[in-house]
């Protein structure tokens, strides 16, 4: 049984605290549009080269996981020297990186293999943003303000998601997917890097002292108990996550055959109710300390709304199911980062992210992702593919549960 959680010692709060994660946000936004762009781009690839669904659930199933293992590796082997490079300075360069291979997939995105290669360099650059945004947090804000404080920047993403479909299918209807990227990767030049050198810091009243040197290795979370039950969570919850986010375009076009312009309202519709559930669920954590009790019914009960939302026979209740699935999944994911920063000292917190982040991200975003697909290229249905979603979520909320026995947190 884990000891129970205590905060660090007091340090005075500075009021400019809340917007280190508001600059977060603005750099985690444009991070998802380059990374989901390909989601959107999908239909229209797969139209350009005549491929039916099961070519695209192999083709389309690869030219996405792989982006996860570029990543994952990039969390997991970059992390660590981010960390020393200093958090603040490594997401800048970080922001460079990914915007430029994003704008690149316009020039050089004339073949599949140059495009996963894109892919896998977007995901190398794009890796240790969240390991150091969350370092980052971890130095200005006590723990029982970080699901609030995680709350906001991760709410980046989840905007992303609602504004993507609204913003990249009729700019891809306008400039085709190749001008779409060019548009995308300078929105990370124009706006997200002078943000990031403007208000982001990493020098809070948490930061480990200058010139300290770590008492562990960030391979030492290996020893922690807690560590292993959440990490196979976030294994699980990328499965969730990415499974649906990856395959709900082409699901929705090719699967219910929904139209390429009207794929904008359903494919967000799911995330507007989503976006309500983050600051829900992050003040409904911080304030009673239950975070893996309620990160446990979450998944459950995405797990058996996304299996209701696949074999219903309207549309309508096929998007409010899966609406209210992604509500409850997002009782994980606005506490993932916060478990991290309760098990870990200050000074490893970035790295032991990065590892925690890139082995879910390649076992659950990649595995999950090819796995949805296979089974897709196998059955020729989409609903068989959402199989594999609920099955993660409802094991993983046989291990939320266990976790929560463990911690009060």
């Amino acid at each position: 049984m884990s000891t129970p959680t205590v905060s660090p010692a007091r340090a005075p709060l500075s009021p400019i605290r809340w917007r280190v994660p508001l600059a977060l946000l603005a750099t985690t936004l444009i991070n998802w549009f380059d990374r989901s762009g390909m989601s959107l781009a999908l239909p229209k690839i797969a139209e350009e080269r005549r491929w039916g669904a099961a070519e695209t659930g192999a083709m389309g199933g690869q030219l996405i996981s792989v982006f996860f293992i570029g990543y994952g590796l990039s969390n997991m082997l970059l992390s660590p020297l981010a960390e020393r490079f200093g958090p603040r300075r490594s997401i800048a360069v970080a922001v460079v990186g990914f915007s430029v291979f994003t704008a690149l997939n316009a020039p050089l995105g004339s073949t599949i293999a140059a495009l996963i290669a894109l892919r896998v360099l977007l995901g190398l650059t794009e890796g240790i943003h969240f390991p150091m945004s969350s370092a980052i947090v971890s130095r200005w804000f006590p723990l029982e303000e970080r699901s609030r404080a995680n709350g906001m920047w991760i709410f980046g993403p989840q905007l992303a998601i609602i504004l993507g479909p609204f913003l990249m299918v009729p700019l891809i209807g306008w400039v085709g997917w190749r001008g779409m990227f060019v548009v995308l990767g300078l929105a990370g030049l124009v706006v997200a890097l002078p943000v990031v050198l403007k208000y982001v810091r990493d020098d809070g009243p948490y930061a480990p002292a200058p010139g300290a040197v770590p008492q562990e290795s960030a391979l030492a979370a290996f020893r922690r108990p807690d560590y292993w039950l959440v990490l196979t969570a976030g294994i699980l919850s990328n499965v969730i996550l990415f499974g649906l986010l990856t395959w709900l375009p082409t699901y929705l076009a090719q699967g219910r055959h929904v139209a390429f312009a009207d794929l904008a309202g359903s494919t967000s519709a799911p995330y507007w109710l989503g976006a309500v559930a983050i600051p829900f669920w992050a003040t409904l954590g911080d304030r009673t300390n239950r975070r893996a009790l309620f990160a446990s019914i979450g998944c459950g009960m995405a797990g058996i709304l996304v299996y209701l939302g696949a074999h219903s026979s309207s549309l309508l209740a096929t998007v409010v199911f899966l609406s209210i699935s992604v509500f409850f999944q997002n009782a994980y994911q606005t506490a993932e980062f916060a478990f991290v920063q309760r098990i870990l000292p200050p000074e490893r917190v970035g790295a032991a992210t990065g590892l925690y982040n890139g082995m879910a991200v390649i076992v659950g975003g990649a595995g999950g992702t090819w796995l949805v697909g296979k089974v897709v290229a196998a059955t020729g249905s989409y609903d068989a593919g959402l199989s594999v979603v609920v099955a993660a979520g409802l094991i993983n909320a046989v291990v939320l549960g266990t976790l929560s026995r463990r911690i009060h947190y």
